[in-house]
């Protein structure tokens, strides 16, 4: 297998459905990072708050797993909320987790300042990452940083079920709340768009039917990310939008412009009704270990329209120890992809505790799909 591009260079003209000379490989926060971590004799907290870490991290990955892209925040997804008075739970085994909220109602939202995402030592910690990684990689790789829309990080920062209670009886001051959270977000954008990252890896699994209906997704998602996602494309940034909920509005996502969209799940049934897709018939799941989910034959029309599609292969094909069905999963992915505007990947982040060989059985069987 010939590489004639950096992968840089590949991974941007897959964005921009141009011709490659092979299809990238797409790293999802911090995949399979255990294995990553036990080479550095560290541990997820050793490295948490360590911008030298975090880069060695990335880079070590990418040595290890053959990645076109290297990403800054992991798969932490509290950066904005502990930057905005969140406390955190820090682990030395796993990804932090929320342990009090700041906020108790919608009204509460004036006590929410974006200076406060430039005053963050966690943030400077990640922006200065990003920095070193551009410093190391210079061209070679892709950098992407990654960030959330502002109805998640409302998610962070007020208990789910007071948020939706918020959302109905006091939709004002929520709506003010949303302007000052995406005010946090393009402060947090550009802070990493202006170390040197090559575009923004925006995860928006709040945009779903598991959550709430269209209207609501529409009035109280789509606006505020749309705004975030023009300004990092403004930037002259890519956007990639990463949804991998059950029930995604996929119709939302493709109104947003990103220049790829990266999924996983999808309901079949729903798809056979909407498109007429009938995907045991076209996929033949038992000779090719297709799951019963959307896949890129189904996603025309986000190709059509220009926008790159990268994934889905089934991350809980991982650690299972069934390299037969991280295989097939490759395989199934690479051979239903269009032949431009792909991006292998999973569908979501890879468990951390994945071994390493599993992760060369993805690789090997990609490249065995080249041949």
């Amino acid at each position: 297998m010939a590489e004639e591009m950096t992968s840089k260079e590949r991974f941007i003209n897959a964005l921009e459905l141009k011709e490659v000379d092979r299809a990238p490989l797409g790293y999802l926060w911090f995949g399979a990072g255990n294995a990553v971590l036990e080479r550095m004799n560290a541990n997820m907290k050793d490295v948490y708050y360590s911008a030298e870490g975090i880069a060695r991290a990335q880079i070590l990955a990418r040595e290890m797993y053959h990645h076109d892209n290297v990403m800054s925040p992991w798969g932490c997804l509290l950066v904005e909320a502990e930057a905005l008075g969140a406390k955190i739970n820090i682990k030395k085994e796993g990804y932090p987790t929320i342990a009090e909220f700041p906020l108790k109602s919608a009204k509460e939202y004036e006590n929410i300042d974006p200076i406060d995402i430039e005053r963050s030592e966690r943030v400077k910690t990640i922006v200065e990452s990003i920095g070193l990684l551009k410093k190391q990689l210079g061209d070679e790789a892709f950098i992407t940083c990654s960030l959330l829309p502002p109805f998640m990080i409302a998610s962070q920062l007020m208990d789910g079920s007071k948020m939706f209670i918020e959302m109905m009886k006091d939709p004002d001051n929520f709506h003010a709340l949303l302007d000052v959270l995406t005010d946090s977000c393009i402060t947090f954008a550009d802070m990493m768009l202006d170390a040197g990252a090559d575009g923004a890896f925006i995860e928006n699994g709040g945009s779903t039917s598991d959550l709430f209906s269209l209207e609501m997704a529409k009035e109280f998602g789509f606006k505020y990310s749309k705004k975030l996602y023009s300004h990092v494309q403004g930037r002259g940034a890519y956007v990639i939008s990463h949804n991998c909920a059950n029930h995604a509005f996929f119709e939302l996502e493709k109104a947003l412009e990103p220049d790829a969209l990266n999924f996983f799940f999808g309901d079949v049934e729903a798809l056979g009704e909407k498109y007429g897709v009938d995907c045991l018939k076209i996929h033949n799941h038992k000779h090719i270990g297709c799951s019963e989910r959307y896949c890129f034959r189904d996603f025309k029309d986000f190709s059509d329209s220009g926008i790159c599609l990268m994934g889905n292969i089934n991350p809980y094909a991982f650690t299972s120890g069934r390299s037969d069905k991280i295989d097939a999963e490759v395989k199934r992915c690479m051979d239903a992809a269009p032949e431009k505007g792909f991006i292998l990947a999973t569908g979501c982040e890879i468990p951390l505790d994945t071994p390493q060989e599993e992760m060369k059985i993805l690789w090997e069987s990609m490249k065995s799909c080249l041949k």
